[in-house]
C-alpha cells in the first residue's frame, strides 16, 4: 500500500488569488451555490427504466491541495516480498482528447438466470425490527439466504405497511479518519472521529423526506471516498476526487474550492432514477439540470480510486481509475482514452450481460452476472483477476473478461485477492496468497487462477458461505448459520481471536521457533561481524599511517573508518508477519447471530440480527470506533452516545474510515 502522499491538483483546479479572495469575501454566496448543487442532487421519486441506446460522455476533474493524503492501509511491521510495491505519486491530470467525444453503445437487454436482478432493498419497519429481520432486509446478500428465512422476511414485510408502525429511515453514522472529506461533513470536519457520529446532513435530509421513504438504502466505503444510495435510487458521493472516483466534477465554479464540493454528499452526474439530474460533460456544457440517463441504482462498490454502480435492471456504470505497482494504470485501456474517467460510463464489453452483484478490491473489480458468470478487470499484477496478465501488457487487464467459472452465486474481493462461490457452496479463491489470505494452505505466494478452498467446503462446515469480506491480507467468511470464519494475517488481531485460541497458539509456537532460529543464526553472524570490523579497523589504521598520521591525511582530513549500512551489527529483528493458514472460527457471544460483515485494510465490523455492531483488529485512525483504542483483540461492541438510541442495520469499511447505517429504535429520555 502507498505511504502518505500529497494530493496533486489538476490544472483546471488551480484557483487564482483573486478568486480565493472573492470566495473569502462572499462565503454566503458560495454556500448558496453549493446548496443549489446539492439541491439538484435531491431528485424526485424513482421510476422504472426502459431499454435504450445509451450515450456516455467523459469529463475532467481537479482538486484543491490539502494536507498530505493518508494511505489506504496502516504501515506493515515487515515488508511482504509478494505484495505490490509502493504506489507512485499521483500525477496531475489535464483534460484529454476524448473529453468532448461521445461513444455510442449497443442497446441493453435484461438477461435472467440463476441469480436475481439486484432489486432495491426493502425498507425497515417496526415489524421487521421487532422480529429481528431488519438487518437481513438491509443486507444486500450476494448469495441466497435460507429459503425459510427469506419467506419469513417477505411475509413480515408484507404486513409492515404504514398501519403497522410505518417505515423507519436509515440514518448515517461515520467515524475514523476524515482528512480527505471521506466523512462528508464539510470542510470544517476533516479530523478523526473516534466514535460513531450521526451524519448531520443525512439526518436533516431525512427530516425533510428528501432521501426517499427509507432514507439511505446502501453504502460503500473506498480508499478515501464514500458512496451512498438513497431510497429514491440516486447515488451520492463524497471524499477525495483526484482520480475521478466521485463520478462528478468538483471544479466547475472557480470561486469555490474543489474541497467544498468534495466534502459534501452530492449526486453523481449523468445518472438519475427519474431521467432528470445534473448533466455531465465538459465545464461549459455540464453541471446544469437537464435530461440524463434513467438509472435506478441498487448496488454500489468502491475501490481505492474506482467506483461502480448497478441498476435494478442489471446495468452497470463505472468511473474513476485503476493503479498498478508503478502508478496510474488507466481506466479502460483503449487506445487514445484518458487514464481517468470522471463521470459514470457503460463499458461496451459488459453491455451483453445483466449484473447481479459487484465488489471491488483496491484496484480491481468483480462482477457477477444473473447467469452465474464472473467478469474481472483492473490491475492484475498479483493475479487478482484470475487470469494471467503479462507485465509488459498489464493494461490488457483493464478490459473485462469472463472467467471459466460456472454457476457462481457469490463473489468477494480483498485488496489483491478474490473469491467466488458456486451454487453447490464450493468456494474458489485466487490472487495474492503471501499470508494465506485466500485460505489455501500452500507454499505458493500467488494463486494464478481460481482454485477451491478445501477448508470451506459446506459438507465439512455443515453450512455454506453467504458473504465474503476481505482486507489487505486477511479474509472473513459469514456462514448461513451465522458463524464467522477468518484466515490470513493475524498479528494485528485481524482475525478476532486471542492468544488462547488454538490457531494463535500455533502462531505463538511458530514465533518462538523463529526466535530460537534467529538466536542460533546470531551466534554465527555476530562473531563474523566482529571479525570483519576488526579487519576494517586495521585497514583504516594502515591507511592513516601511510597518509602521514593517525586519523589524518596530508591535507588534514580524517581517514577514519567509514561505516556503511552493511557494517551495522546484526540484530534479532522483528518476527515476520504472522498468519493463520486456513479459515478458523471467530467466536462471538452465544446469543449473537451475525448477519453482515465489513473489512477495512486491517480492521473489521460485524452486525448481528438485533442491530448490535462489533469491531476488532488494527486501526490507528479511529476506524474501530472504540475511542482511543488502536487495537481490539476480539469482537467488541461499538458504542457512542449518539448511537445509543439506534440499532445498526449495515456497515462499510474503507481505507481509514467506517460507516454505519442505523435506524432510531427508541427515543432518548432526557434526565
Amino acid at each position: 500500500m502507498a505511504p502518505k502522499r500529497a494530493r496533486t491538483p489538476s490544472g483546471d483546479a488551480k484557483v487564482s488569488a483573486a478568486a480565493v479572495a472573492a470566495k473569502a469575501s462572499s462565503k454566503e454566496s458560495a454556500a448558496k451555490k453549493l446548496k443549489v448543487a446539492s439541491g439538484s442532487a435531491v431528485a424526485a421519486k424513482s421510476s422504472t427504466t426502459t431499454t435504450t441506446t445509451t450515450t456516455t460522455t467523459n469529463g475532467s476533474v481537479g482538486g484543491t491541495k490539502r494536507k498530505a493524503r493518508a494511505s489506504t492501509a496502516e504501515p506493515s511491521a515487515s515488508a511482504d516480498k509478494a505484495a505490490p510495491k509502493l504506489k507512485a505519486q499521483r500525477r496531475t491530470r489535464t483534460p484529454g482528447p476524448l473529453d468532448n467525444k461521445k461513444a455510442q453503445l449497443p442497446a441493453y437487454t435484461v438477461r435472467t438466470g440463476i441469480n436475481p436482478l439486484p432489486a432495491p432493498l426493502l425498507p425497515v419497519t417496526r415489524t421487521l425490527l421487532d422480529k429481528n429481520l431488519a438487518v437481513d432486509v438491509s443486507t444486500p446478500y450476494m448469495a441466497p439466504t435460507a429459503r425459510e428465512r427469506q419467506a419469513q422476511i417477505e411475509s413480515a414485510a408484507g404486513k409492515a405497511g404504514a398501519g403497522a408502525g410505518g417505515v423507519l429511515k436509515r440514518d448515517l453514522f461515520v467515524f475514523g479518519n476524515g482528512d480527505m472529506g471521506q466523512h462528508g461533513l464539510g470542510t470544517d470536519v476533516l479530523d478523526e472521529i473516534k466514535r460513531p457520529r450521526l451524519h448531520s446532513w443525512v439526518a436533516s435530509k431525512n427530516a425533510e423526506d428528501a432521501l426517499g421513504a427509507g432514507g439511505i438504502e446502501m453504502v460503500a466505503a473506498g480508499g478515501m471516498h464514500s458512496l451512498l444510495i438513497d431510497s429514491n435510487g440516486r447515488v451520492l458521493s463524497y471524499g477525495i476526487n483526484d482520480n475521478g472516483c466521485l463520478g462528478r466534477r468538483t471544479t466547475r465554479d472557480p470561486t469555490i474550492e474543489a474541497e467544498v464540493f468534495e466534502t459534501e454528499p452530492i449526486a453523481i452526474e449523468g445518472l438519475s432514477p427519474t431521467g432528470r439530474g445534473v448533466v455531465g460533460g465538459p465545464s461549459l456544457e455540464g453541471g446544469k439540470e437537464g435530461d440524463v440517463e434513467q438509472f435506478r441504482a441498487t448496488r454500489v462498490a468502491a475501490g481505492d480510486s474506482v467506483s461502480v454502480a448497478v441498476s435494478d435492471r442489471g446495468e452497470i456504470r463505472v468511473w474513476g481509475s485503476f493503479r498498478s505497482n508503478d502508478g496510474l494504470l488507466g481506466f479502460d485501456g483503449t487506445v487514445g482514452s484518458d487514464k481517468v474517467q470522471f463521470l459514470p460510463v457503460a463499458l461496451p464489453s459488459l453491455q451483453k450481460y445483466s449484473i447481479s452483484a459487484v465488489c471491488c478490491g483496491d484496484d480491481h473489480v468483480l462482477a457477477l452476472t444473473t447467469e452465474g458468470e464472473v467478469l474481472t478487470w483492473g490491475n492484475g499484477q498479483q493475479m487478482q483477476l484470475g487470469r494471467r496478465i503479462i507485465e509488459r501488457r498489464k493494461i490488457n487487464g483493464l478490459t473485462p473478461e469472463k472467467l471459466s467459472l460456472k454457476n457462481i452465486v457469490l463473489i468477494g474481493a480483498g485488496a489483491y485477492h478474490s473469491f467466488a462461490v458456486n451454487k453447490d457452496g464450493k468456494v474458489f479463491a485466487w490472487g495474492l496468497n503471501s499470508l494465506k489470505q485466500t485460505g489455501i494452505d500452500t507454499v505458493e505466494d500467488i494463486i494464478p487462477v481460481p482454485r477451491e478452498v478445501p477448508a470451506l467446503n459446506p459438507k465439512e462446515l455443515g453450512a455454506s458461505v453467504v458473504q465474503i469480506q476481505a482486507g489487505q491480507h486477511h479474509s472473513l467468511f459469514l456462514l448461513s448459520d451465522g458463524r464467522v470464519f477468518g484466515t490470513g494475517r493475524c498479528d494485528g488481531f485481524e482475525l478476532g481471536i486471542d492468544e488462547s485460541h488454538p490457531a494463535m497458539q500455533e502462531v505463538q509456537k511458530a514465533r518462538e521457533a523463529w526466535g530460537r532460529k534467529r538466536d542460533e543464526e546470531l551466534k554465527v553472524e555476530i562473531p563474523a561481524w566482529e571479525k570483519r570490523m576488526e579487519e576494517k579497523k586495521k585497514k583504516a589504521a594502515a591507511a592513516n599511517a601511510e597518509a602521514g598520521g593517525a586519523g589524518a591525511g596530508s591535507n588534514g582530513m580524517s581517514l577514519d573508518m567509514v561505516m556503511t549500512e552493511e557494517d551495522m551489527p546484526p540484530k534479532k529483528g522483528v518476527p515476520p508477519d504472522e498468519y493463520v493458514a486456513e479459515p478458523v472460527h471467530i467466536p462471538f457471544p452465544a446469543s449473537a447471530r451475525v448477519v453482515q460483515l465489513a473489512c477495512g485494510s486491517r480492521n473489521n465490523m460485524a452486525v448481528t440480527e438485533d442491530g448490535t455492531v462489533y469491531s476488532w483488529g488494527f486501526g490507528i485512525s479511529s476506524q474501530l470506533g472504540q475511542g482511543d483504542e488502536e487495537q481490539i483483540e476480539t469482537p467488541t461492541v461499538v458504542k457512542s452516545k449518539q448511537l445509543a438510541p439506534f440499532q445498526t442495520m449495515a456497515v462499510a469499511a474503507g481505507g481509514q474510515h467506517s460507516i454505519l447505517l442505523a435506524v432510531r429504535s427508541k427515543e432518548v429520555v432526557q434526565p
